[in-house]
């Protein structure tokens, strides 16, 4: 979905990187922050729950190493997950990413 969203971001204008950390254990906390610093942006997109998923130990790392920049995270609803067209209504989305990818670059750094 990220790569996705991040062609939508290119076509009006804004520039995104996607670091893809699904597949890292442990987690790369230097490559992490070394992307991070580039951009003074970071948005963290975590397709599980927001309780409980990776996208809290990266967001605990960032901050606890000094990252200041801007940082938001969007993931998936607290719940159990439905089956089918009813798993849309919880589950993260294109469009959840995107309104958060242009939020945070209309932030101050």
């Amino acid at each position: 979905m990220s790569l996705r969203v991040a062609r939508r971001l290119e076509a009006i204008g804004v520039a995104a990187r996607v670091v893809d950390l699904r597949w890292l254990a442990p987690l790369p906390i230097e490559d992490m922050l070394e992307e991070a610093a580039v951009t003074g942006r970071v948005l963290i997109v975590d397709e599980t729950r927001r309780t409980g998923g990776v996208g809290e130990g990266v967001l605990a790392e960032l901050i606890s190493r000094g990252y200041g920049g801007a940082v938001d995270r969007v993931a998936s609803e607290d719940t159990f997950i439905p089956l089918g067209d009813a798993a849309l209504t919880v589950l993260l989305s294109e469009d959840t990413i995107e309104a958060a990818a242009v939020r945070i670059v209309r932030r101050e750094p």
